[in-house]
Formats: structure tokens, sequence, C-alpha cells
């Protein structure tokens, strides 16, 4: 049997395994094993399977990870996230549209701490579409806007999938957080500047929101290979939130969130959230920047500023120090296990092609072809969009990364530049039927029907491919600050 058709079999018996709900790090890992098996013998398999889970977890560059997470739980417990909605929606909530502008600028000023596009969704997804319908606008429109935003993740730092990309691809994870910082920013203000010309049209103009406390608990749920709530085998971070904002006396809302010394110390507290987000934002990016720190010294010291502002920020009456911290170290380890596990099942896959050869083959064939260089790259790309319909993006980087990422080098293309394009598919693949992951979370959140949220996602999904189509006509987007920084 040749190499080519072990490989093709490895991978649909993987899309098998995935369909019998089996959990993405099994199935991958299970798959390459099936094709060492047929590839060598089962000797050589059982020697991957021993030494694999050391060598494919024991890296420096890994530590990163955990801090990020970390970093993420800490700010969430403290409830930092319901107070950043409320600070936005001061700023913007009188313009047309402004409910939605202040949703996506939220959302992605919490994705530049978190990391998570399914802990964004989470975070807001309660509040943003009780609020948004309460005030003209329809849930599933309102329900779309959330889970475009919560995409945001995938690129802004720090952002877990951008370090996984930089260690499979074997990149810098320094110059990869860098070059994610100008395409997340101009994709929300895309976004925010979609929803606000879209108040315009339709004259949706949002009421400022009366106080709204910071959620009660957050709780990491590792959703099963499948489930509907999290897509196929996506790893899941949601949070409890408190119900939606009850009107104040009378029927109106307050922009104050309250008058006299309450409301006083509820904007201040709302402000110093934005201040929390700036510092930590400009801990991770400014030191590398600065070259004052590596990517893992820059997620331990921001793991560590965000266990200070929790401490700083948390409700006293609500959470304790010691509650918090559980709750968080908690939470940590289960992603970061989840983490590791998929790493270990990605690193015997990658294994198992290295052995066939088949990258080397794919590579020199796309190499051969008489086709310009950057329409070859836009088919690999665009090749991504119909993965991300089916598979979850951690599934889909395992997978293609090994195999694409080279044939991008083959051909003369920064690393860089392609992760972020990639990276950038994949977020469009969080918005896909029929397994956008955002989308069913967002569905089952706020009771929405998901085939009228995919529905509304339509104009988000042309928004966000054809802005990626900018950056890949115009690099210098995605190289500009890495080469600032001296990093590319």
């Amino acid at each position: 049997m040749s190499p080519e058709v072990i490989i093709a079999l490895a991978i649909v018996s993987f899309l098998v395994l995935i369909a019998l709900e089996v959990p993405i790090a099994l199935a991958i890992g299970g798959s390459g094993l099936f094709a060492v098996v047929l590839l060598a013998d089962p000797a050589t398999a059982a020697a991957t399977l021993k030494a694999t889970p050391y060598s494919a977890t024991a890296k420096y560059a890994l530590v990163v990870i955990p801090m990020y997470v970390l970093l993420g739980s800490l700010i969430s417990h403290a409830g930092l996230g319901t107070r950043i909605f409320r600070a936005v929606n001061r700023l913007v909530s009188r313009l047309p549209g402004g409910l939605a502008a202040t949703t996506v600028v939220a959302t992605s000023i919490f994705s530049g701490i978190s990391g998570s596009s399914a802990a964004d969704v989470a975070t807001f997804g309660r509040i943003s579409v009780a609020e948004m319908s309460r005030n003209g606008y329809s849930r599933a429109y309102a329900a779309a806007v959330v889970a475009a935003a919560g995409a945001f993740a995938a690129l802004i730092p720090p952002s877990v999938t951008i370090i996984l990309y930089a260690i499979i691809a074997e990149q810098s994870v320094s110059a990869m957080i860098m070059a994610g910082v100008l395409p997340g920013v101009m994709s929300a203000v895309v976004l925010a500047g979609y929803v606000i010309l879209n108040g315009f049209r339709t004259r949706t103009h949002a009421l400022q929101i009366p106080s709204v406390s910071p959620p009660a608990e957050s709780s990491l749920t590792l959703a099963p290979s499948g489930s509907s709530a999290a897509g196929v085998g996506t790893l899941t971070r949601t949070a409890t939130v408190e119900a939606p904002p009850a009107r104040t006396s009378g029927g109106a809302s307050s922009g104050d969130g309250g008058t006299g010394a309450a409301g006083a110390k509820e904007f201040r507290s709302d402000a110093a959230s934005l201040v929390y987000a700036a510092i930590l934002f400009l801990v991770v990016v400014g030191g590398l920047y600065g070259g004052i720190f590596t990517a893992t010294e820059a997620g331990a010291i921001g793991a560590f500023a965000a266990l200070v502002i929790a401490i700083i920020a948390r409700k006293r009456g609500e959470i304790s120090i010691i509650t918090l911290l559980w709750r968080s170290i908690t939470e940590a380890s289960q992603v970061t296990s989840m983490i590791f596990l998929l790493l270990i099942g990605g690193a015997i896959f990658s294994y198992a092609l290295a052995l066939s050869g088949v990258p080397i083959q794919i590579s020199e064939w796309v190499a051969g072809l008489t086709l310009p260089p950057e329409l070859t790259i836009g088919l690999i790309l665009l090749m991504l969009i119909p993965l991300g319909a089916f598979l979850d993006g951690l599934s889909i980087l395992l997978l293609t990364v090994p195999i694409i990422a080279p044939v991008a080098l083959e051909l003369g293309f920064d690393g860089i530049w392609f992760g972020i394009l990639v990276l950038k598919l994949i977020e469009i693949g969080l918005i896909t039927p029929p397994v956008g992951v955002n989308a069913f979370i967002i569905s089952s959140i706020a009771g929405v029907p998901v085939e009228k949220v995919f529905r509304a996602l339509v104009p988000f999904v042309v928004l966000d491919l054809v802005f990626t189509a900018v950056l890949f006509t115009f690099p210098d987007l995605i190289l500009f600050l890495p080469r600032w920084a001296g990093l590319a």
C-alpha cells in the first residue's frame, strides 16, 4: 500500500472517530498510530506512543501556554468582562448601532485578555443579546454580532492559538504574537464600522444600559467531542453570567449605572477595567516589542500582573482570594491538560506524515506547478474554509499545518505572514455552518435557533473574507509590527 493511500486512510479514520464523538486528542493520535503501523510496524508504533508524550511536551516554549491560560482565568473570575462591557457602552452607546458596536469593542478588548473565543462569546453572550434585543435589534442579529466579535481571540494577543501555530510550524512565537496585533485590531475596527453603518441604515439606536453586576461565577466546560454546544470536539471555556440586567424603576435606562456615590463608584470601577486591560496588553506586547523579555517570560509576567489585578479588582463580597485562586488554577490546569493532550496526538500524526514523506512530495509537486505562487497559496488557504465548516480550529491546525506550512516556505513566502492568514481563515470557520463553534455557543446561550444565527452571520463571513483578501494582498499589514520590533 502506498504512503499516500495510508495517509488518506488515516485522515478518513480521524473523521470517522470524530463522527463517533471520540475526543480530538484520542482521534488524531489514534489515526496517527494507525498510519505508523501501516507505514512501519507495530513495534515502531509502540515506541512512538512511548516517546511522544515526553518529546511533544517537554519544550520550554510551551510554558507560555499555561501562563496565558491562567492570565485569562484570573481576569475572568475577577469579573472584569462585564465591567469592560459597561465602560465601553458609556463611550459608544449613543451612536446608531452603538450597542452592537459596544459588543464588538468590549469583546475585542476581552480577547486581548482571555485569548479564548469561547470565553468571549460566553462572557458577553447573555448580556449583549438581551440588551440588544431589548433596544430594537433582532435576537438573531444580536447573536451573530457576538459570535463574529468572539472570533477575534484567534489573533489578538495573548492568543493560545497563535502560540500553538508557531510551535507546530516552527516559527518565532514572539514574532507571531506581534504579527497578530494589527490584523486583530483592524478586524475589530472593520466589524465595529459595519455594525454602526448598519445601525444608520436600520435606525437602530442603543440606549445606555443600567448597572450590570459582573459574572458571579466562571467555569470551564470541556465539551465532549461532537457535542452540539461546541461543535466537533472543541475546547470550550464558558462563563456563568448573571441574568440580563433589569430596567431601573420607571422603565428607563441609566447611563450612569446609578446616581450619587454608588454611581460614581461604579463609574470608577468600569473605567478601571479598561486601564487593567491596557496594562495587561502592554505588559505582554510592550515587553516583547521593547525586547525586555521573551514570549515565555511575557506569559509569566502577564500572569503575575493578572493575579495582582484580579486581587485588586475582585468584588470582595462576592469572591475571596482563596476561591479566586482555586477556580483560576483549576481551570487553567484543565485547559492546559487538554491542550497538551492535543499536542501529543498531533505530534503522533505529524510523525506519521514525516514517515510517509507526503509533505515533501506535496511541496515538490506544488513547486513544480506552472501556477503563479500567489495563486497557489491562495488556493491552499481557500481549502481551509470548507475544513472550517466541519472541523474546529485546533483540529485544522494539527492536521494541515505540518503539510501546508512547508509548502508556503518552499514557494518563498514568509512563514509569519502565512500563519496569520491561516489563523484568520480558521477564525472564519468559527462562524461558518454547519459546525461554526461560536454560532453553537451563542445559540445555546441566547436561545436562538442555530440556523437563524448562521443566516444572520452571512454578511459577517463575507466581510471577514474581504478583509482577509486585503491582508493577503498587502503583507506589510501583517509584517509591519514584527519587523519594527526586530522580530522578523
